[in-house]
């Protein structure tokens, strides 16, 4: 799937288990190994939490990602 960074910017990302993170504010990519990693910087009032791109399961109306699974309430 091709999207414009653009399209993503303010779109709101929540975990598998439902809990709002944030919404995007920045994209950083990082091209220092053979394949680029993406970080997804997400602010939630704030503070800022780096979310890796191997964590998104969804990018839609929403941005989806994998729930860690340190926490449970």
């Amino acid at each position: 799937m091709v999207m414009r960074l653009s399209k993503i910017y303010k779109k709101k990302i929540y975990n598998t288990r439902g809990k709002y993170v944030g919404e995007v504010d920045e994209v950083i990519i990082d091209i220092g190994e053979k394949y680029g990693k993406v970080l997804i910087l997400a602010l939630p009032g704030e503070r800022k939490v780096g979310i890796p791109y191997d964590r998104v399961t969804a990018v839609g109306d929403i941005i989806l990602v994998e729930a860690t699974s340190s926490k449970k309430k």
